[in-house]
């Protein structure tokens, strides 16, 4: 199989302005930030439910349940999420989902019971939903002059930055606080930042552009250029005779591996900090840095994993980092460790967990009908949320009736199956190998396979 090597998503042919460049950064630096808000946010009740479950008297099968509400709302509205998106621009998308998110938020601190914390969930999980289908395609198209690969990575970069960050900052603010009043601070501060987000975002092109200036015709010079615009030209011309449901297939069964991703990332930042609590005997801040630790370490995955999809076949960097990470956390649920051993395990299971992301996102971005990758991303974020969702009262069900230990083996080989099927669907393929009358590649030379 070839890889992408030879493919790159910098454009030589259409040389960006300064003033273009200088567009570019500032909207990826602030998508990096906001990314890093989100996720702080959303870090904050994996770990809360460590006091919350001591305050309740909560057992993992409530803690699951809770979980659930959200991320099942937030996956079967990433979809519609992601059509909004097309329709009324990321921007607006991406402010509404922030404000019911913590509108959510303020409602889960003030909850008395499990229906209310639900019913908050609900409400949070609908602005989890906007973020995604919205940042991603803004994402790929501020990177449109260069690596596509690493536009994603630095996006996921802000993820991780985020999730470690709001791990350590809500151990320590509850332990301190109380877990309803820390996250009532936390929400003051994400409505002060949304705010001032809204204020400095820069417009950026319309997908369509975007997609043609990191189009690999555009790298290759002039005559390939013209080859991808007669091509363009031929799929405009035979799209009313192709079917809806073969545009979007490729995206569909993108989506079932993200339901699988999804269910081990979701559970494991669900259950991690628990996890290390019960069966690793480490008190609740304890748990709170180790997770941090993991988070961390997910910035070295992500970058990695960004500048391996940019150069080799991503189906493959998705493969062998989805093998390495399994074996980890079949480790980390059986083997005995040391408490040093235990940090350099989670720094490992951080990295590996991580670099397939990239190559994920691109992907998708990479596969996505023209002009609808927000509605991509939301199908395909939503499946991830749904795994989640799916996978978390699974996981509360298993710890509580055998062990947690059992309920993360599981859970890893999921994560395998996730990587076996994105190797078999993907195949990477340069312009200059495609064969006549067939489309060529878009993006950095990615196709879907068979």
């Amino acid at each position: 199989m070839p890889d992408a090597s030879n493919v790159r998503s910098t454009s030589a042919s259409s040389a960006p302005t300064p003033q273009q460049l200088a567009v570019d950064r500032r909207a990826r630096f602030l998508l990096v930030t906001a990314h890093a808000v989100q996720h702080i946010l959303s870090a904050a009740l994996p770990i809360l439910m460590v006091f919350i479950r001591q305050d309740m008297a909560l057992s993992f099968t409530d803690m699951g349940l809770i979980m659930a509400a959200g991320n099942l709302v937030s996956g079967l509205a990433q979809f519609p999420a992601g059509l909004m998106v097309d329709m009324l621009g990321a921007k607006n998308m991406l402010l509404g989902g922030y404000a019911l998110t913590l509108g959510g938020l303020f409602m889960f601190a003030r909850a008395e019971t499990i229906p209310a914390m639900m019913l908050a969930r609900v409400v949070t999980g609908l602005g989890n939903s906007t973020f995604h289908p919205a940042s991603f395609p803004e994402m790929a198209r501020a990177s449109r002059h260069s690596g596509l690969g690493m536009g994603m990575a630095l996006h996921n970069v802000g993820g991780n930055v985020g999730m470690s960050t709001g791990y350590l900052l809500t151990g320590l603010l509850a332990s301190r606080m109380g877990w309803r009043e820390s996250l009532s601070l936390m929400v003051l501060a994400g409505a002060a930042l949304s705010v001032l987000w809204a204020l400095v975002y820069p417009k950026l092109p319309a997908d369509d552009a975007a997609k043609a200036a990191t189009s690999p015709a555009a790298a290759a010079g002039g005559q390939a250029e013209r080859a991808e615009a007669s091509t363009r030209s031929r799929l405009a011309a035979t799209g009313a005779r192709e079917s809806a449901l073969a545009q979007w297939m490729p995206t569909i069964v993108l989506a079932g591996a993200a339901v699988l991703s999804g269910a081990f990332g979701n559970s494991v930042t669900s259950f991690l900090p628990t996890f290390l609590t019960e069966t690793r005997g480490v008190t609740e801040i304890a748990a709170a840095g180790f997770s941090t630790i993991v988070l961390a370490a997910g910035i070295v995955g992500s970058l990695g994993g960004g500048k391996l999809g940019d150069r080799f076949d991503r189906s493959a960097v998705v493969l062998v980092s989805t093998i390495a990470t399994t074996i980890l956390v079949l480790t980390l649920a059986w083997a005995p460790l040391s408490a040093l051993a235990l940090a350099a395990l989670l720094v490992t299971v951080g990295i590996g967990h991580s670099v397939p992301r990239p190559s994920l996102n691109a992907i998708t971005a990479e596969i996505a009908p023209g002009g609808k990758s927000g509605s991509a991303f939301g199908m395909v974020f939503g499946a991830m949320s749904l795994g989640g969702s799916l996978a978390s009262p699974v996981v509360g069900y298993i710890a509580d009736t055998f062990s947690m230990r059992t309920a993360f083996g599981a859970i890893a080989g999921l994560f395998l199956l996730h990587g076996l099927l994105i190797r078999r669907i993907y195949r990477p393929r340069a312009v200059a190998s495609a064969p006549a009358g067939r489309p060529a590649a878009t993006a950095t030379g990615g196709t879907p396979g068979t």
